[in-house]
């Protein structure tokens, strides 16, 4: 019997490669529009627990039974409105509309998660929980063989009170064909290529913060601090409302005179990159921070940047966009230099080349320069 991999090679599954092993059942219930260039969406199902004692780290099987009799641990949420309210520093389960098929498990497939771009930028942690791993964010070839399939996300939101709804998608998960260290990529030559920086002479896979002051509503402006209390909730959805004031949300920062920038304890910062990233068609990255703490500082960001990012026109006309850090205060007040490094870049080669993009399905991060979630609408001119 012909599979859809009898002919690839290991790497990051492109978008068409997906959809191949959507049609064969290898993933179930996964929508063809949530599929990206080298990732696709994960969407609430209707089911989900408060965590009242805290999180539980995945623990292999039997993480639905645990969820369904462990009621000391997890109690069962109600829909109000279709909507589950979520509050500030506390944990929820959420049961995930797609599975991971049977047949998923006949080839070496591996799979990596992460909270989706809008989400981070809200100061959200969005975990992914694979029934049969001991670990979140992910899956292995060996660790699927007798699980479920079944797929959960676990959601702490750090600031703000937010919505979410089922068919709401919080993460993204990248297929491999094959282990995805065996798929990494690198050398001096491709940093050169896709991390473009006027200023460095370094050639590396680190990011390093840009603290020089851009233009906002007429103001100079090096990070987007979130205010510590809103009343308002988040919808963490496609607007099919009118989308909130970021002003509501959002104070600004600027750098001081030598471009350093005051960490404030517990406070939570929207930053820059200085290095700009220009994509091609075969490679993509998974960032993370170089140590989960650096000082007395946290470093959230770990997302994926999918081929073809940079390729839009940015509003300073220049090549390449930036990537957003998402930063959190810890205990004491500290102080951040420009150009430090925040950030390491792992990169993958594309099992396939992907498909020429229609320029209206590239994200609107493209253009960011220091940018806020969707989820908030734009600031006043001024």
């Amino acid at each position: 019997m012909t599979v859809p991999w009898k002919d690839w090679i290991p790497g990051a599954l492109t978008k068409i490669q997906v959809k191949a092993l959507v049609q064969d059942g290898c993933i179930e219930n996964a929508q063809a529009s949530a599929i990206d260039y080298s990732s696709f969406d994960l969407t609430l199902d209707d089911k989900g627990w408060e965590m009242v004692r805290g999180s539980v780290k995945p623990f292999g099987g039997g993480f639905s039974n645990f969820l369904d009799t462990e009621t000391d641990c997890a109690r069962k949420m109600e829909l109000v409105d279709g909507v589950f309210a979520l509050l500030p520093k506390k944990t929820y389960v959420f049961r995930l509309k797609e599975r991971l098929g049977f047949k998923l498990k006949e080839a070496e497939f591996h799979g990596q998660a992460t909270a989706k771009s809008s989400v981070g930028r809200v100061d959200v942690l969005a975990r992914l929980i694979v029934d049969g791993m001991s670990s979140y964010e992910g899956f292995d070839h060996q660790g699927i063989q007798s699980a479920s399939g079944q797929m959960y996300l676990e959601v702490t939101s750090m600031t703000f009170k937010v919505n979410v709804k089922p068919g709401t998608s919080l993460s993204q998960l990248r297929l491999f064909y094959g282990k995805p260290e065996h798929c990494e990529i690198g050398g001096e030559e491709l940093y050169r290529t896709v991390l473009l920086n006027e200023e460095s002479g370094e050639h590396d896979n680190c990011l390093r913060v840009d603290l020089t002051n851009t233009t906002v509503m007429g103001k100079s402006v090096s990070a987007f601090r979130a205010k510590r209390s809103c009343e308002e909730a988040v919808k963490l959805w496609k607007a099919d409302f009118k989308k909130p004031n970021p002003l509501d949300f959002w104070e600004f920062d600027v750098s001081d005179s030598k471009n350093r920038l005051p960490i404030g304890e517990t406070n939570f910062y929207i930053l820059r990159s200085k290095e700009r990233i220009f994509l091609p068609r075969g490679v993509c990255i998974y960032c993370r921070a170089i140590d989960e703490t650096i000082g007395e500082m946290r470093i959230h960001y770990a997302g994926f940047v999918h081929p073809f990012f940079g390729h839009r026109k940015n509003a300073d006309a220049k090549k390449g966009t930036p990537l957003i850090f998402e930063v959190r205060g810890h205990d004491v007040n500290v102080m951040l230099n420009n150009n430090e490094k925040l950030a390491k870049l792992t990169f993958y080669r594309m099992s396939e080349d992907c498909e020429d993009p229609d320029p209206e399905d590239l994200s609107p991060y493209n253009e960011q320069i220091l940018k806020l979630s969707t989820f908030f609408g734009d600031f006043p001119k001024t």
